[in-house]
């Protein structure tokens, strides 16, 4: 008999004109994992989750389950606890990127924080990635909510604009 673990993620997904909170329950630990293990899929789905607007005010009580057209997410909060994952031995798996700081617009959303880019490569670089979501971290919501900085997942194909925030990140 198989032994598998569940793994239950409160998440805030930002969509069009809300923002759904509530949790995804999964076999994987990290939802970057999840993400990449279901690229391709269209549907993803919250259990327990509410509706507000962008202004925070309540649309729609607790649901049961809210399925989200993943076309349509521009950003994802994983608000779980974040472990320390120990990453000894696995050195040669992870490819080096460096962190620059930039600003960027998704839909209707601001966002400024760090990215993460292969050392010499351009920022636009960023945009060509294979996966959906790519992570934004130390991240804020510019002009919104009070929200202290965290980590995002950003749907690469909802960014309107981007720029590098002084830190010497050109576009060539």
């Amino acid at each position: 008999m198989e032994l598998t673990m569940n793994y239950s993620m409160p998440l805030e997904v930002y969509l069009q004109s809300s923002v759904l909170r509530g949790v995804l329950v999964t076999n994987q630990d990290r939802l970057s994992n999840y993400l990449i293990l279901r690229e391709g899929d269209e549907v993803l789905s919250l259990a327990d989750a509410s509706l507000e607007d962008l202004q925070g005010k309540v649309m729609a009580m607790s649901s049961a389950e809210y399925l989200i057209y993943m076309q349509e997410v521009f950003l994802i909060a994983d608000l779980s606890p974040q472990f320390g994952t120990d990453r000894s031995g696995y050195e040669p798996l992870f490819v080096k990127k460096d962190s620059s700081k930039a600003l960027l617009s998704v839909g209707p959303y601001w966002l400024r924080g760090n990215i993460y880019v292969i050392p010499g490569a351009p920022l636009h670089e960023l945009l060509l990635g294979k996966t959906r979501f790519f992570p934004m971290t130390d991240a804020t919501l510019v002009g919104g909510s009070d929200i202290g900085p965290r980590a995002y997942l950003v749907n690469r194909t909802k960014i309107g604009c981007m720029t590098a925030i002084g830190d010497g990140l050109v576009e060539l």
